[in-house]
């Protein structure tokens, strides 16, 4: 059974939005790890997505509502859903998802 240093793994995060992966679940889903920082494109998904924050806080704006997650806090975005994810520091979030979910463009 393989054991996974997470936190170890985020220390060679530099770049936000460039996420690695951590494991496959499955083989249909999988996890990764993907530091924030700044404004990503308004975006939605085949599939839900979920989010848990390890560090930092992020806004997500769906809509015409945003949703503040902070260190400890998850969210679920339903397939579908237009989100964009916004950090006016930098953060850390541990996301499941399938793979292989293809950003479909809103800017």
């Amino acid at each position: 059974m393989p054991k996974y240093s997470v936190l170890k793994m985020a220390r060679d995060l530099a770049q936000p939005f460039r996420p690695v992966e951590i494991a496959e679940l499955d083989g249909s889903y999988h996890s990764f790890i993907v530091r924030y920082s700044g404004d990503f494109v308004a975006h939605s998904h085949k599939a839900d997505e979920f989010i848990y924050i390890l560090e930092g806080l992020i806004e997500v704006e769906m809509g015409n509502k945003t949703v503040e997650l902070k260190q400890g806090d998850a969210l679920l975005i339903p397939a579908g859903v237009t989100h964009r994810p916004r950090c006016k520091n930098m953060a850390l979030a541990l996301v499941f998802e399938t793979k292989g979910l293809q950003v479909a463009g809103n800017e």
